[in-house]
């Protein structure tokens, strides 16, 4: 049975919220890879989302800085996914996700910053083949009911129908608008292994040792 995608608003996968990239159509080596664009990905070896965070901490007090953004990553079916930890807050741009999605890849983004003071809403946004096809805010009632991209066709109807748009409730409409992505486009996390299991972990910012 599939986890799908809902458990991740319930959870906390990472300090500041969440970051995950999932694809259809890379391993999770080349995801991983197309993530870090401007620097090869710097090996971390096997480790829990909490030694992860344990490195990173170590690794900016020896470099006094803090601009370091790693992955762990893997694989569920068809999918590749890598879950960011680290100074990744407002950091982690888009670009890397239109480049990556060239050659036919579909590459998803859920993205929420829980500690941002501004309270902004949960992302969602889908990368084909060098195309932004779509994109919207998981909470539309407070924020921007626009459905970006090119393709907004892909999940208008459904969010319609699911109630997206008029609901005031952002943890109410977060679930909803996962499991309208989750249902549109078949997406799946594997919850444990994200969030007790050992995967392998690089770098893909900040890459300098110590």
């Amino acid at each position: 049975m599939s986890d799908g995608i809902g458990w991740i608003a319930r959870e906390e996968i990472a300090w500041a919220g969440y970051c995950i990239t999932l694809a259809r159509g890379l391993e999770p080596g080349e995801l991983v890879t197309r993530l870090a664009r401007d620097a090869a990905p710097a090996p971390l070896g096997e480790c829990t989302g909490y030694d992860l965070n344990t490195q990173l901490v170590d690794r900016e007090r020896a470099l006094h800085r803090s601009d370091s953004i790693a992955v762990r990553y893997g694989a569920i079916g068809d999918l590749a996914f890598a879950v960011a930890d680290g100074y990744w807050p407002g950091e982690v741009n888009t670009g890397p996700l239109l480049a990556g999605s060239k050659g036919g890849a579909h590459v998803f983004r859920l993205y929420h910053e829980s500690q941002n003071p501004k309270l902004p809403p949960p992302e969602f946004t889908y990368f084909h083949d060098g195309d932004y096809m779509c994109g919207f805010d998981m909470h539309m009632h407070t924020w921007s009911h626009e459905i970006t991209g090119s393709r907004p066709d892909l999940v208008s109807a459904a969010l319609q129908a699911g109630g997206v748009p008029d609901e005031d409730r952002q943890d109410v409409a977060h679930a909803k608008s996962l499991a309208v992505v989750e249902e549109q486009f078949q997406l799946t996390l594997p919850k444990e292994l994200v969030l007790h299991g050992k995967l392998p972990a690089a770098l893909i910012r900040g890459q300098e040792s110590a």
